[in-house]
């Protein structure tokens, strides 16, 4: 178990820890994380521990880590936002960390309840799971302030306002060292920490480009993603893979696309290999999910594409509706005409 762990440690003397530590180099590779394989085969991604310090380091800082906090900690260890972003964002801000060996919500919310804890980071199944908890209100999360949570614009808007008042959205990959842009838990307004993805950490330089052309794109339009700053070494024992991720000017192509207002909040808008082509023109599904799912009578939705002889593509989306809800499909199309272009 743990303890043994920690009692290893005691055989081996400090001389022999410095030396080790001496040999160590902070462009020497730490991790080799592999990516879910979600448009290939997984790859596996080299991270230094340059990047993981100081990119963690200024992700704790922008969630208000400090050494008051205990964050809660429930996701896998094997992947980007536990072993980077929530490990390291902890430690580089003397955070204490309580783990859960796989989720259970009641558990969580006991653990939670007992460690007082301050800080949590779930994925957007987690944090629901503990938002629509029958008995959450038996539990006492009244510490629990501040911390990382995905999902819908809704979804976290609810977050904020039920139990995590500080809670932040951020994006990211295995190949950034997980978050590149992060909500700031103490600046920002609930509005912004809802809706947008955060701002760019120091050291990260993004930009958004017409993805055929690579020619950048302006404020407020949407195009791929690209960026510099701490980013992979490259992808192990995979050289050919590694020169196609970065385009001439050493920029990493995401393949994701998203935008910036001007305020300097980063906002995803989808994977570029799901982009729907309607009638020769580009469609984000997640666009058309987002104002589907903002209807007061909608729980959920789904968009995907389905063949059109004359359209090539058309749009098409899976509702759920809330308990009694009345509406009607007329009534959806109505309401995204109001705020999507006609041919959306």
């Amino acid at each position: 178990g743990y303890e043994e762990f920690l009692a290893g440690g005691t055989a081996i003397s400090e001389e022999t820890l410095d030396t080790v530590a001496a040999t160590v180099c902070p462009d020497d590779i730490a991790y080799l994380l592999y990516t879910s394989g979600s448009t290939s085969h997984p790859k596996g991604v080299m991270l230094a521990h340059r990047g993981l310090i100081e990119n963690m380091y200024e992700i704790g800082s922008r969630l208000d880590f400090t050494p008051d906090d205990t964050l809660f900690l429930p996701v896998s260890l094997f992947w980007g936002m536990g072993c980077e972003n929530g490990l390291l964002a902890a430690w580089t801000h003397a955070t204490h960390l309580v783990l859960q060996h796989h989720f259970d919500v009641d558990e969580a919310m006991e653990l939670m309840s007992r460690y007082g804890c301050t800080a949590l980071y779930g994925t957007a199944n987690i944090i629901q799971a503990i938002v629509d908890h029958p008995d959450r209100n038996r539990y006492d999360l009244s510490l629990l302030s501040k911390g990382v949570t995905g999902g819908t614009p809704e979804q976290i808007r609810n977050v904020i306002e039920t139990f995590m008042p500080k809670a932040c959205h951020a994006y990211g990959m295995t190949e950034t060292y997980g978050f590149m842009s992060v909500g700031d838990a103490v600046a920002d307004n609930v509005k912004q920490r809802s809706e947008a993805y955060g701002r760019l950490l120091p050291g990260m330089d993004l930009k958004v480009v017409n993805s055929e052309t690579g020619e950048e794109l302006p404020v407020g339009e949407t195009g791929e993603v690209r960026l510099k700053g701490y980013v992979m070494a490259g992808y192990y024992k995979a050289p050919e893979q590694t020169a196609a991720a970065f385009d001439k000017d050493g920029y990493l192509i995401t393949g994701d696309l998203g935008h910036f207002d001007e305020d300097g909040f980063f906002y995803f808008r989808g994977r570029i290999k799901e982009m729907l082509k309607t009638g020769g023109l580009n469609v984000s599904p997640l666009e058309v999910e987002e104002v589907l799912r903002s209807h007061e009578d909608v729980v959920d939705a789904f968009v995907t594409g389905l063949p059109d002889k004359v359209r090539e593509e058309i749009v098409a989306a899976v509702v759920v509706p809330k308990d009694n809800a009345n509406i009607t499909e007329g009534m959806l199309m109505e309401y995204c005409r109001s705020m999507l272009a006609s041919f959306k």
